[in-house]
C-alpha cells in the first residue's frame, strides 16, 4: 500500500505528465509553422514533463537548497519569478479575450485588413479568413470602403495588399471601395500608413481594423499610438495555431511594453 504522501506524489506526477504531453502535442501540430511561440511553448512542455519524470529528484534538490540562506534566497526569487510570469500571463490573456468581443455589432466608415503572409499569388489560409471576415463585413454594409493593408516582404513575390485585393475582388467586393496600402512591414507601420490614406479621404473616426483575435489587444494599442478612433474584428483563428500565436503574441504584448 502507498503512503499519503507517495500518493500525492504519484497524482503530481501523473498531472504534470499529461499536461506537458497535451501541451507539447498543442504546439507541436501547428508545424511547419515555426515561430518563438511553438519554440518557448515546447520547451516549456518539455520541461513539465521532465518535472513529472525527475519529481523526487527536483523535491530533494530543493529541500537541500531550502536548508541554506543562499538557496532558499533563491528558491523564494525564483517562486516570485514564476508568480509574476503566470500573473503577466493571465493578465494579458483576459485582455486578449475581451478585445475579441465586442465588433461585430458596430459600425464603421472604414475597414482595414491587417496583411499576413501570401503564398505566390494567392493569399494564406490565416490571410484568406481575415479577408473572408472583411469581405461579410463590407457585403453587410456597402457604404464602407476598405484599405488592404500589407507591404512585400522577402520570401513574396508580389505586396500582400496586390494579393489581398484581388481576393476582395474576386470575392464580390467592388474594386472601387479597395484601397491598397502596400508599403507596411510591421503592425506600426499597417496603422501608421492606413491612417495617413484615411486623413487624405477625410475620414477620422469609426475604423474597423481585422485580424486574428489573438493580434486585437496589441493591434488596438498600436492603433492608438496611431493616432487611430478604431475597434477590432476578430477573424477565427485555425484551433491548431492557436496555442502557438496565442504564446508568441504574450511576447509581443511584453515587447510592446518595454519599447515605450
Amino acid at each position: 500500500m502507498f503512503s499519503e504522501r507517495e500518493k500525492t506524489k504519484m497524482i503530481v506526477r501523473a498531472i504534470f505528465v499529461i499536461v506537458g504531453a497535451w501541451l507539447l502535442w498543442e504546439f507541436l501540430r501547428a508545424l511547419p509553422v515555426v515561430c518563438i511561440g511553438n519554440a518557448v511553448g515546447t520547451v516549456f512542455s518539455v520541461m513539465m514533463i521532465g518535472a513529472g519524470f525527475f519529481l523526487d529528484k527536483l523535491s530533494a534538490a530543493a529541500a537541500g537548497l531550502w536548508k541554506t540562506g543562499g538557496g532558499k534566497a533563491a528558491l523564494v526569487t525564483l517562486g516570485i519569478i514564476v508568480l509574476s510570469v503566470i500573473v503577466y500571463c493571465v493578465t494579458m490573456s483576459v485582455l486578449m479575450v475581451k478585445a475579441i468581443s465586442g465588433g461585430e455589432e458596430r459600425k464603421a466608415d472604414a475597414v482595414i485588413v491587417l496583411g499576413c503572409q501570401i503564398k505566390g499569388d494567392r493569399p494564406s489560409r490565416m490571410l484568406r479568413i481575415r479577408l473572408d471576415k472583411a469581405c461579410e463585413y463590407l457585403k453587410d454594409d456597402p457604404d464602407c470602403i476598405c484599405i488592404v493593408s500589407g507591404g512585400k516582404g522577402d520570401d513574396e513575390n508580389y505586396p500582400e495588399a496586390e494579393i489581398m485585393k484581388k481576393y476582395l475582388v474576386e470575392q464580390g467586393i467592388d474594386a472601387s471601395r479597395i484601397t491598397m496600402e502596400d508599403k507596411s512591414t510591421s503592425t506600426k507601420e499597417n496603422m501608421r500608413f492606413s491612417k495617413a490614406i484615411l486623413d487624405d479621404m477625410g475620414i477620422s473616426g469609426n475604423i474597423c481594423f481585422v485580424s486574428d483575435g489573438y493580434h486585437l489587444f496589441r493591434a488596438g494599442l498600436i492603433a492608438k499610438d496611431e493616432g487611430l478612433d478604431a475597434f477590432g474584428l476578430a477573424a477565427k483563428t485555425e484551433a491548431r495555431f492557436v496555442p502557438t500565436y496565442w504564446v508568441r503574441e504574450w511576447l509581443s504584448i511584453g515587447y510592446y511594453f518595454i519599447g515605450q
